[in-house]
Order: C-alpha cells, then structure tokens, then sequence
C-alpha cells in the first residue's frame, strides 16, 4: 500500500478516537453567522472545514491560498468553532476584491501537531537552558514524553495538496497563520514544512523549544505577539527572534505594549507601527520586506 494513503488510514482511526468528545458552542468574536455561511461548509477524511474561493473565481487564473489555523477555543467537530475573529477579514468586500485568493479553515479536534508526534525525554540540564516560559512548563510536567497528537496538522497538509489539485491555486503563494494554539500550529508548519508556504503570520504562538529554529530561516515570517500576554508567554515568540537575528532570517517581529492575549485583535488588522502606543516591529536582518500593511506584506511573499 502506498505510505502515504496508509498514512491517512492511520490519521482517521486516531482521530476517530475524539469524535464523541464535546462540540464547543462558542463562536470567536466577529465570526457571526454571515461570516460562517460566506464559507462552504466541507470534510476532508474526517476531518472538517470551511472553505472560501474569491469572488468570480476563474480556473484559468492562479490564486495564493491561506490556510488559517485556530486557537483551542475552536477545538471540536462542530465545523463553526474554528471561525475565530480574524475569519470576518476575508469576506469583507474591499478585503476580497484588493487580495483575491482561495482560503481553508480546518477544524482541529486535538492541537496541530503532526501524526505521532511526541514529546521527547529531556534531561533537566536541557530544560533548563529554554526560555523562561518553556521551562516553567516543563518543569511543572506539563509536557510529557507520552502525549501524541492524532495529526491535525499533517491532515491539514493533506488537505492542502487536494484543494491545489481540485482547484487553480499558485503553490509558490500558499500563507500559513494563526492565533495562540493557531499560532503555535503556524510555527509547527513551517518548521516541518519550509518548502510548503512563501509566509506565515504566528500570533502569540510558540515552537517547541528543542526544536531546531534553523528550518525557518528561510521562510518569510511576520509574528505578534502582546508583552503582557498571561496565557502563551512573551518569550515564546521573543526567543524565536532571537534565534533568527542570530542566523540572520526573514523575520519581523511586532511586540504588543500592554496588550495581554488578544494579539489577534491587532495582528490580522495591523497596517503599522504606533509608537506612542508602543506597538514596534523589529527586523531581523536586511532581507525582511518593511511593508507596514500586514496583508499587503503577506501578498507580496513568494516562494523563488
């Protein structure tokens, strides 16, 4: 049998194991019914999401595709949940006539990680040396070395690859991004994935710190995150750039001043700096696009 269809037999028996756990009722803000219905309502071996082409969608043209990964508020099956705040961006009118472009928001029933991913055994000298949020975490046992995700985001890889194939989608303009659980689902894609997507925008996200941040070098990022933030520490995006000015990546880097975990309510609609309100973007090195517009930088990425 060929791996990768044995692959998504192995993602749905996992995933099956979730189905009866409760659906959240809950609706992100801005993601009211009319936004909900603008997007197709699919399911994709198991796996459900919605489903947005631009307006007078032509075959003959080719489109950049953002695929948009939720927060844990939007874990379930209800295929609602996921449509958090930032969703209304994409049905706005104006929104869609200046950025045409097919957008897909899976549901997550878990996290978004990869198929069998697990956390290793780590020595606590190891531990010790992770940013402060990270260690925190692990030393209260919060991670252990037997949790395993059913692959959420490899699904979602998945389902990236069938819409380029169902649909005229340009595959060097495919945008990865997200908030909090999304944002860290953003970081694990390109750092599984670097070749996949020409960006991402990680909101108050964060990579597992033993991973190797060198994957990212490459891709052009754009991260937020708020300095006050008391659910997903500032440091797990701080140390992220840290890493990527010492490798001189291309990453830009927008601290929130006083702005706790609702980065999302800034991210998806950020269009430049405010220094009196101590919203700074920083750059890690030169090859960083300075476009102030968050999605007129987003559009401008490409993979070469």
């Amino acid at each position: 049998m060929n791996k990768r269809y044995l692959l998504l037999i192995l993602l749905l028996a996992a995933s099956a194991t979730l189905c009866a756990q409760n659906r959240p009722g809950n609706r992100g803000a801005g993601s009211s019914t009319k936004v909900i219905n603008a997007f197709e309502a699919l399911e994709f071996m198991g796996m459900p999401y919605r489903f947005l082409l631009p307006e007078n969608y032509d075959s003959k043209e080719k489109y950049p595709l953002i695929l948009s990964l939720h927060g844990g508020a939007g874990v379930g099956d209800d295929n609602e949940s996921q449509m958090r705040n930032w969703t209304e961006v994409f049905v706005d009118k104006v929104w869609r006539k200046k950025y045409p472009c097919v957008v897909i928001a899976p549901q997550s029933r878990s996290s978004w990680s990869l198929f069998n991913e697990r956390i290793p055994e780590l020595a606590p000298e190891k531990i010790s040396g992770f940013p402060l949020g990270w260690r925190s975490r692990f030393e209260s046992g919060r991670y252990s070395s037997d949790t395993i995700s059913t692959g959420s985001l490899t699904m979602a890889f998945f389902l990236i690859d069938k819409i380029a194939r169902d649909y005229s989608i340009d595959t060097k303009r495919i945008y990865v991004m997200g908030h909090s659980m999304g944002g860290a689902g953003t970081w694990n894609a390109i750092w599984a994935e670097p070749d996949k997507f020409a960006a991402a925008i990680p909101s108050a996200g964060g990579l597992l710190p033993f991973k190797d941040k060198t994957s990212l070098k490459k891709t052009p990022i754009w991260a937020f995150h708020g300095d006050t933030d008391n659910v997903v520490p500032f440091d797990f995006s701080s140390s992220i750039f840290e890493a990527m000015k010492e490798v001189k990546g291309n990453m830009k880097f927008t601290s929130l001043k006083d702005v706790k975990h609702n980065a999302n309510d800034y991210t998806f609609y950020y269009e430049g700096d405010d220094l009196k309100k101590g919203y700074i973007t920083q750059q890690s090195s030169d090859l960083c696009d300075p476009t102030p517009n968050v999605w007129d930088w987003l559009f401008n990425q490409r993979i070469e």
